[in-house]
C-alpha cells in the first residue's frame, strides 16, 4: 500500500503542468555540499533547474516569511521547518537527516575526544559558537553547554562568559575563508569552535592542520534536520523532497557525513 501511495504521488507531480521559472531551495548552510549535489542530480535527471542559497536556518525562513518565493526549505532544526507548517505557510515537513555536534581547533590546542570537556572548560579558553535562534547550531551548543554543566555545576555560565559568537548579519562582508569558524581560528580570535561533524570535509581543506573531534556520547545532543514543502511551491518541489528522502538521497548525505533516517538494510 505504500509503495502504491509513493507512486501515485510522483505520478501526479510528473503530470502536473511545468512551470517556468526554477525550483527554488532554501537551506541550512551546513548542507551546501550535500543538499547542492542531490539538487544538482535532481535538475539534471528531471530537466528542472534548481536554483538553491544556503544560509542560517533563521534568516533564511525569515526571508520565507518576508515573501520571498521558495519551494522547498531545508532547516538545520525541527523548529523552523514546523514554525512555516504552524504559520500556514507551508503544507508538510518531516525530519530528513541528523548530525552531530564537534570540537575544531588549531593542532596547539591539543583537543581528542577523551580530552574534549577537560579543554574546553580550561579557565580563559574562547570558544566559537554560532548565534542561538537565527542558527540551530547555537541553540545546540547552548544545550551542550547545558549537558557539560549537570557534569560539571556552574560550567555552563563559565562557557558562556567565554564564548564568543561568529556571525555575518546581512550586508555584512563574507569570511576570508567562506566560513565563520575557520577565520576565527585562522586569525586567532578564539581557541576552539563548536561545529556540525558533517563539516569535516570542509574544514580538512580550509584549515588542513586543524583537528576536529566528535565529543563523548554522554555530551551528543543529537541534532535533527527537517525539511518543509511551502504552500504556493512547484509540484516538482515535492518530488525532490522524497528525493531527498530516498535511499539514494539519504546515500548523498552519509556520504557528506550526515546520519541517515531511512535507509535500507544492506
Amino acid at each position: 500500500m505504500r509503495r502504491l501511495m509513493l507512486a501515485a504521488i510522483i505520478l501526479s507531480v510528473l503530470a502536473a503542468p511545468a512551470r517556468a521559472e526554477d525550483l527554488v531551495v532554501y537551506g541550512a548552510g551546513s548542507l551546501r555540499e550535500a543538499i547542492g549535489q542531490i539538487a544538482a542530480e535532481f535538475g539534471q535527471t528531471h530537466g528542472i533547474p534548481v536554483a538553491t542559497q544556503f544560509g542560517p536556518s533563521g534568516r533564511m525562513r525569515e526571508r520565507i516569511e518576508n515573501g520571498e518565493h521558495v519551494d522547498l526549505f531545508t532547516s538545520a532544526d525541527v523548529g523552523h521547518a514546523r514554525k512555516l507548517v504552524d504559520e500556514g505557510r507551508a503544507s508538510v515537513m518531516a525530519v530528513f537527516v541528523r548530525n552531530s555536534v564537534c570540537l575544531l581547533s588549531p593542532p596547539a590546542f591539543g583537543a581528542a575526544t577523551a580530552t574534549a570537556l577537560d579543554k574546553l572548560s580550561a579557565p580563559g579558553v574562547r570558544v566559537g559558537m554560532s548565534p542561538p535562534k537565527i542558527d540551530p547550531l547555537g541553540d545546540y551548543t547552548v544545550r551542550l553547554f547545558g549537558l557539560i554543566d549537570h557534569l560539571r555545576p556552574g560550567s555552563a555560565a563559565a562557557l558562556q562568559s567565554r564564548a564568543v559568537v561568529l556571525d555575518t548579519p546581512p550586508g555584512a562582508p563574507l569570511p576570508k575563508s567562506g566560513d565563520n569558524d575557520a577565520d576565527a581560528i585562522l586569525d586567532g580570535s578564539v581557541d576552539a569552535a563548536i561545529v556540525y561533524c558533517s563539516g569535516r570535509d570542509r574544514y580538512a581543506r580550509l584549515l588542513p592542520d586543524a583537528t576536529l573531534v566528535q565529543f563523548p556520547a554522554e555530551l551528543q545532543i543529537g541534532p535533527e534536520y527537517a525539511l518543509a514543502v511551502l504552500k504556493d511551491a512547484q509540484p516538482a518541489a515535492l518530488l525532490l523532497a522524497l528525493t531527498i528522502l530516498s535511499p539514494e538521497g539519504q546515500k548523498i548525505l552519509t556520504q557528506h557525513g550526515f546520519r541517515p533516517v531511512t535507509l535500507p538494510a544492506d
